[in-house]
C-alpha cells in the first residue's frame, strides 16, 4: 500500500446516513425530531402537576408548624403517700338559711380535716421569710437613782452585780462603812451609773466639784442626769441647792468588814511566849489570852469544798461552800482568843492566835467545839460549817490576819 505525501493512508469513510444513531444523542443540525405521542404528553403533564402540588402542600405544613405555639405540659401530679385511705368528708347540702362564717365546722368534719396528713415539705422554688411577733430591746439605763432595801442573803457583791455597778459606787453613796453589818431592810441608794451623787454643802463651782472627785468638769456638764448642758465650768452652784451626778467620780471612803479592837500585853520580863492579846468585843470575846501557841504553819480548814468567793477589798477572806454540819478544823496550832457570837455579821465565829503576828478566823459556824483560852493542835476539830450571821448559804468564811490586817489566804497558802 502506498502512502501519500502527508503520510496518510488512502482510507475513505462512507457517507453518513440519516438513519444512523448519533452516539452523543445530539441530532444533526437540520434533522427532523421524531413525533411525540399524545399519551406521553399527557403523562408528562400529570407528573409535573403532581410534583407542584406536593411541593405546595409541604410548604403549607412547614409554615403551619412554625407558627403554632408549643402545647403547655400538664401540671405534675403530686402523690402523697398515706398509711390508710383518706376519707373525704361529705359536703353538707346547701340550706336556705344564711351561713354564719364565724361558726366552726361540725365536729365530725373538723375531725376528718385534722386527721388528713399535711405535706410540710418546703418548696425549693419559694423563698420563706421568718418573722417574729415582737422585738426584744435591751433595757435602757435608769434615769435617776433608786432606793433599794437589803434582802435576806444580800451582799455588796450581789447587789452590785444585780444593778451593774461597782461595789465602790454602793459604798461611796451609802452609810455602809462596815459591810458585814448589813441588816435586812436597810435602804441603799443605787445610782444608775458608776460615780458619786453629791450635794454641795457650800457654794462651789462645777470645776471645784470636778477637781474634788477627779473628773472633767464637762463630764458633769454633759451628763444627762444634771440638766446642765448650757453651763460652763465656772458656774457657781449654791449650797444644798441640788444633787449633782458625777459620772466616774471616785472617793477616799473605804468599807470595813470587821475592825475589832485588838489590845496586846507584852510578855513579862523573862517569860516565854508573845505576851497576851484581847480580840474584839461582844459575847464571843475571850478577853486577854496567850498570844500564840503554834509555829505559824497553816493547812486547809475544810476538805472537799467548793470555792465560791475570793478575797477583795470588800471581802476580807475566802468563802468555802460545804453542807451544814461539815467539820471545820484548825488551820494551825494556837490559842483560842474568840469563840462565840459576832455582832459584825460573822454569826458564830472562832479566832485562833498562832503567833503574835498571825491569826485565823472562822465564820458562819453552826457549832463551836472549843472554848476560850484552849490550845488546839493543827487539824484539830473546832466546829461545824453553817450559815449564821450575814450569810447567803452554808459555807465557811475563812480569814488570815497578819499583824492584825486581813490578807489574801490564796497568796499565803498557795491556792484554794
Amino acid at each position: 500500500m502506498q502512502q501519500n505525501q502527508n503520510n496518510q493512508l488512502p482510507i475513505s469513510e462512507p457517507p453518513i446516513s440519516d438513519d444512523d444513531t448519533n452516539p452523543s444523542g445530539i441530532r444533526p443540525i437540520g434533522g427532523s425530531r421524531p413525533p411525540i405521542s399524545p399519551l406521553s404528553r399527557a403523562l408528562g403533564f400529570a407528573l409535573s402537576a403532581g410534583a407542584v402540588l406536593l411541593t405546595a402542600a409541604a410548604a403549607v405544613l412547614y409554615f403551619q408548624q412554625s407558627s403554632t405555639p408549643a402545647p403547655t405540659p400538664p401540671p405534675p401530679t403530686v402523690i402523697i403517700a398515706t398509711r390508710a385511705p383518706t376519707a373525704i368528708p361529705t359536703q353538707a347540702p346547701p340550706t336556705s338559711a344564711p351561713q354564719d362564717l364565724n361558726q366552726p365546722p361540725a365536729p365530725d368534719v373538723l375531725a376528718e380535716l385534722m386527721a388528713q396528713p399535711i405535706d410540710t415539705t418546703a418548696s425549693n422554688k419559694v423563698l420563706y421569710r421568718q418573722q417574729t411577733a415582737f422585738t426584744i430591746a435591751p433595757p435602757g439605763p435608769r434615769s435617776a437613782p433608786i432606793d433599794y432595801k437589803i434582802q435576806v442573803g444580800d451582799t455588796i457583791e450581789k447587789i452590785a452585780a444585780k444593778f451593774n455597778i461597782t461595789q465602790d459606787t454602793i459604798v461611796w453613796n451609802n452609810d455602809v462603812g462596815y459591810i458585814n453589818r448589813l441588816e435586812v431592810g436597810t435602804p441603799l441608794t443605787i445610782l444608775p451609773i458608776d460615780g458619786i451623787l453629791y450635794t454641795p454643802s457650800s457654794d462651789e463651782t462645777i470645776q471645784q466639784i470636778a477637781d474634788k472627785f477627779k473628773v472633767s468638769a464637762y463630764s458633769i456638764i454633759d451628763s444627762e442626769y444634771n440638766k446642765l448642758q448650757s453651763a460652763t465650768p465656772s458656774l457657781l452652784l449654791p449650797a444644798n441647792s441640788l444633787r449633782i451626778m458625777i459620772p466616774g467620780g471616785v472617793s477616799k471612803k473605804v468599807a470595813i468588814y470587821w475592825k475589832p479592837t485588838i489590845n496586846t500585853l507584852p510578855a513579862a520580863a523573862g517569860a516565854k511566849g508573845g505576851g497576851q492579846i484581847s480580840f474584839g468585843g461582844g459575847a464571843g470575846s475571850c478577853g486577854y489570852q496567850s498570844n500564840g501557841g503554834g509555829d505559824g504553819s497553816l493547812g486547809y480548814p475544810v476538805q472537799n469544798y467548793t470555792f465560791i468567793r475570793g478575797f477583795t477589798s470588800y471581802h476580807s477572806g475566802v468563802d468555802l461552800a460545804k453542807p451544814t454540819g461539815s467539820p471545820v478544823v484548825a488551820a494551825g496550832a494556837g490559842t483560842v482568843i474568840f469563840a462565840g457570837w459576832s455582832d459584825w455579821g460573822y454569826g458564830y465565829a472562832i479566832v485562833i492566835a498562832h503567833t503574835p503576828k498571825l491569826m485565823t478566823l472562822y465564820g458562819h459556824l453552826s457549832q463551836i467545839a472549843v472554848s476560850c483560852g484552849q490550845v488546839v493542835a493543827r487539824a484539830a476539830y473546832i466546829g461545824a460549817v453553817g450559815s449564821t450571821g450575814n450569810s447567803s448559804g452554808p459555807h465557811l468564811h475563812f480569814e488570815i490576819r497578819e499583824n492584825q490586817v486581813p490578807v489574801d489566804p490564796v497568796s499565803v497558802m498557795g491556792g484554794f
